[in-house]
C-alpha cells in the first residue's frame, strides 16, 4: 500500500511541477510550445498548452521515479522509509528545481542578449524577433528543470537506499511473472523518459 502511495505522490509532484512551470514559461514565450514542440492539439491558449505539456512531459518521469523510490524506500527487510519524510524530500527537490530553472532562465536571457548563443538552424526564423531572447530563457529553464530533477531524483533514491542499509530491492533477472511485468514497465517508462527529454524536446 505504501508503495502505491509513493508512486502516486511522485506522479502528482512531477505533474504539478510541470504544469506550474509551463504555465509560467508559456506566458513568457508561447512559441517554445507552438514552434519548438510537435503539436499535441491545435490551440494557441497558453493555459491549455501548459496544462497538457506540463502533464505529458512529466507523467512518465514521475512514474519512473516513483517506482524506483517505492522500491528503495519500502522493499526489503529493513523498516520502510516514512512516506511523510519522502514527501518533505520531494518538496525540497521541487524547490531546488524551481530555483535552478529561474537562475537558468536569467542566464539564458542574458547570454542571448549578449550574442553568446547560437540558434538551431531554421528554428528561430519561425519565431518573432522580439521573442528570441525569451525563447532562449525558456529553453534554459526547461533544460535546468530536467537536469536538476533527474539528478536530484537519483541522489534522493540513492540516499534513501543507503539510509536503509542498502537492502536488496530488485533482482537483475526477474524470477516471477509479477517481477517480469514490473521490469517491462520500468523499461517502458525509462524509454519514455529518454524520448521526452532528448527527442521530443
Amino acid at each position: 500500500m505504501n508503495k502505491a502511495k509513493v508512486i502516486l505522490l511522485s506522479i502528482i509532484a512531477a505533474c504539478g511541477y510541470g504544469v506550474v512551470h509551463d504555465q509560467i514559461t508559456a506566458r513568457l514565450c508561447i512559441e517554445y510550445f507552438t514552434v519548438a514542440h510537435p503539436p499535441l492539439f491545435h490551440t494557441t491558449s497558453p493555459t491549455l498548452l501548459a496544462l497538457c505539456w506540463g502533464i505529458a512531459a512529466t507523467a512518465a518521469i514521475g512514474a519512473g521515479f516513483g517506482i524506483v523510490l517505492a522500491l528503495v524506500s519500502q522493499s526489503g527487510s529493513p523498516p520502510p522509509y516514512p512516506v511523510s519524510r519522502l514527501f518533505q524530500n520531494i518538496l525540497l527537490l521541487l524547490s531546488v528545481m524551481a530555483l535552478s530553472a529561474f537562475i537558468a532562465a536569467v542566464a539564458g536571457y542574458q547570454l542571448s542578449q549578449r550574442g553568446f548563443l547560437s540558434d538551431p538552424a531554421g528554428l528561430m526564423e519561425a519565431i518573432p524577433a522580439h521573442q528570441h531572447h525569451r525563447f532562449r530563457a525558456v529553453w534554459f529553464a526547461h533544460i535546468a528543470s530536467y537536469l536538476v530533477g533527474l539528478g536530484g531524483a537519483t541522489v534522493l533514491c540513492l540516499r534513501v537506499w543507503r539510509q536503509r542499509g542498502c537492502p536488496s530491492v530488485i533482482s537483475l533477472f526477474p524470477r516471477t511473472r509479477a517481477a517480469a511485468i514490473r521490469a517491462v514497465i520500468v523499461v517502458a517508462i525509462a524509454a519514455s523518459i529518454v524520448w521526452i527529454c532528448f527527442i521530443a524536446h
